[in-house]
């Protein structure tokens, strides 16, 4: 496909240690363990987890369940990261279903240890806990039971399970196959150019406002195309959910995943008002944004416009450099960390036709480690955004000593790394630029990459809520719904200061975390404004935070998120704590205004 080559043309992952190729023999093998493995759990443990149970037998029940689990992971993980290299070939997509087929079948053998966790007595269940032999799994068992009032019976868990493979999950399969598929046509002058769409959607950080136009049209075209097909996968996974919900008594749409993120309601209530509150913030920066650049009317397509008047290009090899030495200056171990990822190829960046958009990454079993998926285009925002995935694997390196039972932590605190990480880089960055001019378009281009995560996220919940409960309300939607509401959401968060166009209305359908993790994108405004805390304190107290930082990130998912931020000295149940971090942002957008006035802008 032409428009697709980069410098980072032939880095991809390197799978030793897990399987040869997608027909390896060892894939079947490890999964008719997994399976002999559970069925023997099974018959051991149905009748022991119950009211005379030890703590020395739950504790042997907890180990062996791990060990079950990481058998598991490794043939699952290895599928879906084969299948995220390639959605389009049938090879990888039938790897990924049979290997979720045989993980629901092996999983139904183990839906008996939750439900049984789940009808212990309060009191035998705290007696267990609170022993020293089950100290290590003990916020494992408090997660479980936070469900209780959630699970179902535990004929209807298995039948539920069994039928997320032709439902949901085939849903998901579709759209992820659909949108590997899409090609991207861009008009600039009278050379047309084919390209993924994250190859597309990175032009509209061109300092040339006609280039930015061409894609803006082109990817709004070629959403269109697709536009009856995407308009129903999300209707029919908004209904998905409702019906969960129901089934599952949850209160609300985005009960469920607050749950999973291990944070009650009034917290993540508390951060959403915040950032109303705040809102106002985002039109007063592209106000300053207008004069800056001269355009009067800016438009949904001059959001991300370089003040520059040359794009900020960046090829890998200066990515890994600058990701590197930034770790490097917050702390060597880090470092370290970061550059088993480049050496033992760890990290797949090449653009390819198929292949999954976005970035991730991915933790794998307690006895591998992570993987790092981008789609890099050779700009400096892709610098940031591999520093900021590079934050999730060092997290998930860091988490793999607590076993594959708690080595995941909520999506909260997942964030929480990988923001870090790239504040880590803006900083460094920031400091060894001398040109006041472009000391200003960095400032800029964070500030913007501020607001994408915390304003845009949040308005990508407010979108995501008023769908939930429209589909409810209503029935299902038509696209012109889903348009009118992306709209107006778009429109509350740039106010009178940025037109959204009619044409980008289509654009909610290309988001991936709606169809993947439902109400997830919060959790990137929660983890900015805590990294904005964080890293507060970092620069007042310096070296004495390091340690601190990387124990906290250790601790993987073994606690809750209130208690792993306590150890950093931090209240996030306290409503003003979110105010801090938008304090800090509002700080930043005062410095531009003030740099840009000296500059006489």
């Amino acid at each position: 496909m032409t428009g697709q080559k980069s410098s980072a043309d032939g880095v991809v992952w390197n799978f030793e240690g897990m399987y040869s190729s997608l027909e390896d023999p060892n894939i079947k093998k490890d999964l008719d363990l997994a399976d002999e493995m559970a069925g023997e759990f099974e018959k051991k443990y149905r009748d022991i987890i119950g009211p005379n149970i030890t703590p020395q037998q739950a504790a042997d029940s907890l180990k062996e369940l791990e060990g079950i689990s990481r058998q598991l992971r490794k043939t699952l993980y290895y599928a879906h990261l084969q299948f995220a290299k390639n959605t389009t070939a049938h090879e990888t997509g039938a790897l990924k279903q049979m290997a979720e087929e045989r993980y629901t079948k092996i999983k139904s053998k183990l839906v008996f240890y939750d439900l049984a966790w789940c009808d212990l007595d309060d009191g035998v269940a705290e007696r267990i806990i609170n022993s020293p032999e089950v100290t290590r799994f003990r916020h494992y068992i408090e997660v479980i039971r936070m469900q209780k009032p959630h699970k179902l019976s535990e004929s209807e868990e298995k039948l539920w399970d069994a039928l997320e493979l032709t439902s949901r999950v085939a849903f998901v399969r579709l759209f992820d196959q659909n949108m590997g598929r899409m090609v991207v046509n861009v008009k600039i002058g009278a050379e047309t150019k084919d390209m993924s769409l994250d190859a597309a959607l990175m032009l509209l950080r061109e300092p040339d406002r006609e280039t930015r136009k061409a894609a803006h049209a082109a990817v709004t075209e070629a959403l269109k195309n697709d536009m009856h097909l995407l308009t129903y996968i999300f209707n029919t996974l908004v209904q998905h959910h409702a019906t969960a919900d129901e089934f599952r008594h949850f209160p609300h749409p985005m009960r469920q995943r607050n749950l999973d993120n291990e944070v009650d309601d009034d917290t993540v209530q508390s951060l959403l008002d915040c950032v109303d509150k705040n809102i106002g913030l985002v039109a007063r920066y592209y106000r300053l944004k207008a004069r800056m650049t001269g355009i009067s009317d800016l438009k949904d397509y001059d959001r991300y416009a370089p003040l520059a008047e040359e794009s900020d290009s960046c090829t890998y090899s200066e990515a890994k450099k600058m990701v590197l030495e930034a770790y490097d200056s917050f702390s060597p171990r880090s470092s370290e960390i970061a550059a088993k990822f480049f050496e033992n190829n760890w990290i797949d960046a090449e653009l390819k036709q198929g292949k999954e958009g976005g970035a991730f990454s991915a933790s794998t079993t307690s006895e591998h480690h992570p993987y790092i998926l981008l789609n890099f285009t050779d700009n400096l925002s892709d610098a940031m955004t591999l520093a900021h995935e590079m934050g999730h694997g060092i997290h998930q390196y860091l988490a793999m000593k607590q076993g594959d039972l708690l080595m995941n932590t909520s999506l909260v605190t997942a964030e929480t790394a990988s923001v870090f990480g790239e504040m880590i880089l803006f900083t460094k960055l920031l400091e060894s630029e001398q040109d006041p001019k472009k000391r200003l378009g960095r400032l800029c281009c964070k500030i913007e990459d501020t607001f994408a995560t915390v304003f845009r996220q949040v308005m990508m919940n407010r979108f995501e809520t008023r769908l939930h409960e429209t589909r409810r309300s209503q029935g299902e939607l038509s696209a012109d719904d889903f348009h009118k509401i992306w709209l107006e959401e778009n429109q509350w968060m740039f106010g009178d200061s940025v037109e959204m166009t009619e044409e980008y209305s289509t654009w909610w359908s290309y988001v991936l975390h709606f169809v993947h993790y439902p109400f997830y994108t919060y959790a990137y405004s929660f983890g900015e404004l805590m990294v904005l805390a964080l890293f507060e304190q970092y620069q007042k107290i310096g070296e004495p935070f390091v340690d601190k930082y990387l124990d906290m990130l250790a601790s993987g998912g073994s606690d809750y998120p209130r208690n792993l931020m306590k150890q950093m000295g931090m209240d996030i149940t306290d409503p003003e704590f979110w105010q801090g971090g938008m304090d800090l942002i509002e700080r930043m957008i005062s410095q531009a205004e003030e740099d840009a006035k000296t500059q006489g802008l």
